[in-house]
């Protein structure tokens, strides 16, 4: 078993704990759920002052290599923002497109270049709303 140190930060705090675990993931979950469970216990130092909800955990090693992070829901669509905010102009767009071809029937390449735009959109919602490490 090795341990590992978790990193929870916040915007305006940070605190550390160590977990032993087989793998950074699992220490990310012991993590979480240290933080669900005795949250209050954390030593959070303030970057500024003020407190506000963890956004972030990161198991990292002692060198400071990444090796697993787990993101909360605002930071995720914070981070996703530009991403989905490029998949709805080109999904609009596109979408338009349909609409205008509609008139003299040729829908058949708007509808196609709508659909190669799917998978980046659904990408961008993925990275938007998945809270799983």
């Amino acid at each position: 078993m090795t341990t590992y140190t978790a990193y929870f930060r916040s915007d305006a705090e940070f605190a550390t704990k160590s977990f032993v675990a087989k793998t950074p993931e699992k220490a990310l979950r012991k993590a979480r759920d240290f933080l669900e469970k005795h949250g209050d216990q954390l030593d959070f130092e303030p970057y500024d002052h003020g407190g506000m909800a963890v956004d972030e955990i990161e198991i990292r090693t002692d060198d400071a290599h990444e090796l697993a992070v787990w993101h909360g829901e605002d930071l995720r669509l914070r981070l996703a923002a530009r991403d989905l905010l490029k998949a709805l102009q080109d999904q609009t767009e596109l979408a338009q497109k349909v609409v205008d071809h509609w008139a003299t029937g040729d829908l058949a390449t708007a509808v196609r270049a709508l659909d190669a735009t799917i998978p980046k959109t659904r990408a961008a919602i993925a990275r938007a709303t998945d809270d799983e490490p």
